[in-house]
């Protein structure tokens, strides 16, 4: 998996690399479904009152090569929160909600960007937790990663040569592969990378006539259940 699809955790030091993190979440990373609504827990690690805002970002190409992140308008997103925007007391707690709104026809990443912002202004007074974060100048920002799952997700995968391409609907997180022989003697070889549906990995080996692929891997509905599959390689395009 690409670093920026296995890091959840983000943090950005404006001024300062001495700041101490005022706000903490859990989990880091989380899925939602057709039925299957979430939650994450953002923690106050300060004594002090704060005003804490989330934000939305779809992960385009997630654990490829050209992963990136856009914004989403809340009118396309498939997920909601709720709250987006609230105040967090000194030492408390805030649960907030990731819902699904729509379904989706292939796994779709997301990630959701928690950080301290200054109180509303429509007569809002300035309070210490404002006063602290204009002095001191730091943002921290922490990311958690939301996997929408489809009602109906489904595994397939196709090996030709030493291409693997995932044309299922799920998110396919491979925790190793081998060469296996007719006799079942298999050599292994150390690949750790989630494949999204469309996607492509070039493999460390080719499988040869009579062998097969012996593929060990996770799916983000079932949590760390791993699964086991074999594959033939199939003609050449």
């Amino acid at each position: 998996m690409k670093s920026r699809a296995s890091h959840l955790l983000l943090a950005m030091l404006l001024l300062t690399p001495s700041a101490q993190a005022n706000l903490t979440i859990h989990p880091m990373r989380t899925s939602v479904g057709a039925e299957k609504a979430a939650v994450i827990r953002v923690y106050s690690q300060s004594t002090q009152p704060q005003y804490v805002q989330a934000s939305l970002r779809r992960i385009v190409d997630p654990a490829g090569g050209g992963e990136h992140e856009v914004e989403v308008p809340a009118s396309q997103a498939d997920i909601a929160l709720t709250p987006s925007k609230f105040a967090l007391a000194g030492g408390g707690n805030r649960l907030v909600r990731v819902i699904p709104l729509h379904g989706v026809e292939h796994e779709t990443a997301y990630r959701i960007y928690f950080e301290g912002v200054r109180a509303p202004q429509d007569g809002a007074v300035e309070t210490p937790a404002d006063r602290a974060q204009a002095s001191i100048g730091v943002s921290l920002v922490w990311g958690a990663l939301v996997n929408v799952l489809p009602a109906n997700g489904s595994v397939r995968l196709e090996l030709r040569g030493h291409t693997l391409r995932n044309t299922g609907t799920l998110r396919v997180g491979i925790t190793s592969v081998a060469d296996c022989d007719a006799a079942g003697t298999c050599v292994a070889h150390d690949v750790s990378r989630s494949l999204y549906p469309g996607a492509s990995l070039q493999l460390p080996v080719t499988v040869d006539p009579g062998h097969t692929l012996q593929l060990r891997y996770r799916l983000t509905r079932d949590g760390y259940r791993e699964h086991l599959e074999r594959l033939k390689p199939l003609s050449p395009e």
